[in-house]
């Protein structure tokens, strides 16, 4: 009677584990900007940088079911959208949302460079403010996960009590980034940002660790900002003359004709 009171004991704590390994916390996306560097030239325009452009996959795909079957090595779950899933490795949800996070932290790279009059985030597709307009496409943010159990279905999870990996997770992120001409709708300067990060989790160590999202875009933005202050610095003055908006002064005020004078009156 002990013994399977004992047996149970253990099956609920391994119960436990395995279910607490992706609903314990939620996490969410918290940008942390790039040391500021001020740029070498600034440009004397004011550039909108628009609401990323979404086109990821739409496929998520969840099997960390299967580890609660003896004999399963692992079981996995892969997301093309992690925003819109439930159930990571060690973290119930990821609150994202990748078209404004992003485009407010590609915004706050730029601002802090100084390389501009002023960065801003527009919703509009043409910003009267700004002559120039920074666009984003995001192709990917897929989040691959395994959970280890060992081959030894609800049991396995007490081994991570004693240190064993709990499981490991990849992330992927890739962009395009376009600078456009509002005016004309030019295309100026692109840049392709394609980021990866991969972790190993345990109860002791990188727990609670299963995103890696700002740090790929901040580390993708680096070469991004260098490579657009290049082009910055290699466009001649006259360009950006013409780029400001002329300045408009009112209209001369049409002077108003003085009245005639009233004719002399004449004693009779």
């Amino acid at each position: 009677m002990k013994a399977m009171k004992k047996c149970g004991a253990i099956t609920t704590i391994a119960g436990l584990l395995l279910a607490l390994s992706g609903c314990s916390t939620n996490a969410g996306w918290n940008y942390v900007p790039s040391p500021a560097r001020v740029a070498s030239k600034q440009a004397p325009v004011s550039l909108a940088v628009a609401h990323f452009q979404d086109q990821r996959g739409s496929e998520n795909s969840y099997y960390r079911w299967l580890c609660a079957f003896p004999l399963v090595p692992y079981c996995t779950s892969t997301y093309d959208r992690p925003d819109a899933a439930n159930g990571f490795l060690t973290v119930a949800a990821y609150s994202f949302r990748p078209t404004d996070d992003l485009a407010e932290a590609a915004a706050l790279e730029l601002r802090q460079t100084g390389m501009f009059r002023d960065v801003f985030v527009t919703d509009k597709t043409v910003d009267p403010g700004a002559p120039l307009m920074l666009h984003g496409t995001i192709q990917s943010t897929k989040w691959n996960g395994a959970t280890y159990t060992y081959l030894l279905g609800p049991y396995g999870p007490l081994l991570w009590l004693f240190g064993l990996p709990i499981g490991s997770a990849t992330n992927a992120l890739a962009l395009h980034l376009e600078l456009a001409d509002v005016a004309s709708g030019r295309v100026l300067w692109t840049q392709d940002i394609s980021q990866n990060y991969s972790i190993t989790e345990t109860y002791y160590s990188n727990f609670n660790k299963d995103f890696g999202y700002p740090t790929m875009f901040r580390d993708g933005m680096a070469p991004a900002v260098t490579s657009l202050e290049s082009w910055v610095a290699s466009q001649p003055q006259d360009y950006w003359t013409k780029l400001q908006p002329a300045a408009t002064t009112p209209p001369a005020a049409t002077p108003v004709p003085a009245a005639a004078p009233a004719p002399a009156r004449h004693p009779e």
